[in-house]
């Protein structure tokens, strides 16, 4: 098929002009593929295909308008237009002026425009931070060369998290390591997006205490796969498709969003909690239950505890030129609640048809409210793949998280069963022992293969993603065949005993 074609589903939502223009594109590539055009004829077919585009770009963008609901108000002055938006719509103005203010089409400070190299012992602390534990953890030499592989896709987060030098702290050390030490803090406080402040020594006692509220008998959702998570979402945003439309900021948030979006997280999914009508399902009506108390768990640290409000040192007054004041708080929290909230797995085939438009629409460009909605969904999609990433790790990563998934999940089973509930799915221990390669296979086949593919059309480098998925999902095919159970699989055997002596 050629690369200009796409499959009719995608393109439903589109005008009828719009899908005319997509097919004539199609045929155009097909007639680039055939052997022997002379290269001036393929020039003026290409040509022809780029003012197509420019066309369907142009009717893209009324209908565009029309879904954000920016025009239903044009009848209006603008001060009446503006409390209409803000107050009869969804739309967030305020965010949206703050996207626009530190968007990396406006500024240098582009991901891909910055160049740091952070300090082999990841040194750069500011004098005014407290050189607390995890800090001074980052001289130690284990900790460097485990964090030397925070920005490359085997990073092990669990063997990181191990090691005796990060007591118990893996979310503070990576989360300095790629903001503090990395030198993005102190560009964030040379563009003026905050204020003054110690916004470093708050955001590091912030992650110190969000370290401490992931939940022991989490088997998976544990600050190790926070960390993993953190580390992963590290290696996305310096991929050239997401550092080109990120900026410094963004980056920031992504990593803090990777640290908090399974805090507290009590090892019951959110099935369970509506189940048993458990206090957070009745708080937040049953609605992505865990992830609004996760993200809600975060800020409610940062109001209680003034020493880890990183939060309010984000400028309120930011501006540019001297026509209009920006609140960044507005921005930021509108993009930590949507990452978070957004890691909600039920909210996965939302995220497939989402992508799937992007991947039709990137060129079209975007002004607003709906710029802000593609960059905020954007990297929301990007932290959802980083959390289902682990069938794409390498193997012996893979199946660590495997193990520990596959224990929390049944540890789940063990509490419904003790309840006299019906047990979830993938939940009953006594039928997963031996089906673990099949359950396996079956997330690589329908949740991360289509997710890893579509992201791949967007940002080729991604393709080290559904590669490695490859690799994995054929090991789990042999086990499958070989009908491996848990026990083989996870459970090494015992050593011989020693030779008896004659």
């Amino acid at each position: 098929m050629s690369s200009l074609e796409q499959p009719r589903q995608m393109h439903k939502h589109k005008t009828t002009s719009e899908r005319l223009l997509i097919s004539v594109r199609s045929k155009l590539g097909e007639a680039l593929e055939v052997n022997g055009v002379p290269q001036a004829a393929s020039e003026l077919i290409q040509e022809a295909e780029a003012l197509l585009r420019k066309g369907e770009q142009h009717l893209a963008k009324p209908r565009l308008a029309s879904i954000s609901g920016e025009d239903i108000f044009q009848g209006a002055d603008e001060h009446a237009r503006r409390y209409l938006l803000q107050t009869f719509t969804e739309l967030d103005l305020g965010a949206a002026a703050g996207h626009q203010a530190t968007s990396p089409m406006r500024r240098s400070q582009v991901l891909s425009n910055v160049s740091i190299d952070i300090p082999p012992d990841g040194s750069v602390i500011s004098p005014s931070s407290p050189k607390t534990v995890a800090q001074q953890a980052l001289h130690a030499f284990s900790v460097q060369e485990a964090l030397h592989k925070a920005g490359a896709f085997d990073f092990d987060a669990i063997a990181f998290a191990a090691l005796p030098e990060v007591q118990g702290q893996p979310i503070t050390l990576l989360g300095n390591y790629m903001l503090s030490s990395s030198g993005y803090i102190s560009l964030l406080q040379e563009t003026g997006w905050l204020s003054q402040g110690d916004f470093e020594g708050r955001l590091t006692r912030f992650l110190t205490e969000i370290d401490r509220r992931y939940r022991p008998e989490a088997i998976y959702h544990s600050s190790a796969h926070a960390t993993d998570v953190m580390a992963t979402i590290c290696w996305f945003l310096r991929l050239p498709y997401f550092s080109e439309r990120s900026s410094i900021l963004d980056y920031t948030l992504s990593v803090i969003a990777g640290a908090v979006h399974d805090v507290g997280h009590p090892g019951f999914n959110n099935d369970f909690q509506k189940t048993t009508f458990s206090d957070l399902a009745l708080r937040y009506n049953d609605k992505s239950v865990l992830e609004n108390f996760h993200v809600a768990t975060a800020f409610e640290l940062m109001r209680d505890d003034a020493d880890c409000n990183w939060f309010e040192l984000l400028n309120t007054e930011y501006t540019e030129n001297e026509e209009e004041t920006v609140n960044l708080q507005q921005y930021v929290r509108r993009m930590l609640v949507s990452i978070v909230l957004g890691t909600d797995m039920a909210k996965h085939n939302r995220h497939m048809k989402h992508l799937t438009s992007v991947v039709e629409a990137e060129a079209v460009e975007l002004r607003g409210q709906e710029a802000m909605d593609r960059t905020v969904f954007l990297l929301t999609a990007m932290v959802h793949a980083a959390d289902i990433s682990n069938p794409c790790k390498p193997r012996k990563i893979m199946l660590d998280w495997t193990e520990r998934v596959n224990l929390e999940f049944w540890a789940q089973g063990d509490e419904e069963q003790r309840l006299n509930l019906p047990i979830s799915r993938m939940c009953d221990r006594t039928a997963g022992f031996n089906a673990v390669p099949a359950g396996q296979i079956a997330f690589i086949k329908f949740v991360c293969e289509p997710y890893f593919g579509l992201l791949a059309r967007l940002c080729p480098e991604a393709e080290e993603c559904t590669s490695s998925l490859a690799e994995n999902r054929k090991y789990w095919e042999e086990k499958d065949k070989e009908k491996a159970t848990f026990d083989d699989l996870f459970r090494k055997p015992p050593p011989p005993p020693p030779p008896t002596k004659v």
